[in-house]
């Protein structure tokens, strides 16, 4: 199952949290670069895609992460766009397993004060890609769907 239980609170309110693989961007959709493609190749990437990321791969393989933050540094430093990408890249890489579940992913964003992370599966591959607005997303379903059991395809179920 998908769903992980555990127990909460005094009153012993049962938990269901997605697990990071019901929720991430799989790896096949996750917009990607290499490390000598063009700082302007991200830039279109994240304007086209409206998203705040991109993974730098090697081959099947994610090796780093580009984030507008990194964008506004090569800016502030006067790197020219077609420097490549390995020029700013981010080089310390950030991984959430996919068995884990939301709950533990945003304790994992939450102390290593990041706001993206490449989704390992249990071998170590690149298995996908979460955000935090993802967990935020995650956060919300689960509220509206209260005082129901949001299942992994998306309908509910009483307590």
């Amino acid at each position: 199952s998908a769903l992980r239980i555990r127990k909460f609170g005094k009153f012993g309110l049962l938990i269901l949290a997605m697990k990071v693989q019901e929720f991430m961007v799989p790896a096949a959709d996750v917009a990607t670069v290499t490390e000598t493609d063009k700082i302007a190749t991200v830039i279109d990437l994240m304007l086209s895609k409206h998203i705040s990321a991109v993974v730098v791969v090697q081959g099947q393989k994610a090796v780093a992460v580009v984030s507008k933050t990194d964008i506004v540094k090569a800016y502030k430093l006067d790197f020219s766009k077609d420097a490549e990408v390995k020029d700013i890249m981010s080089k310390e890489l950030f991984t959430v397993d996919s068995n884990h579940d939301r709950d533990r992913a945003a304790r994992s964003f939450e102390a290593n004060k990041t706001h993206h992370a490449v989704v390992v599966d249990d071998d170590g591959n690149f298995a996908g890609f979460i955000s935090a607005w993802d967990i935020a997303k995650e956060c919300v379903l689960d509220d509206r769907a209260w005082p129901w059991i949001r299942q992994k395809d998306g309908k509910l179920t009483p307590y």
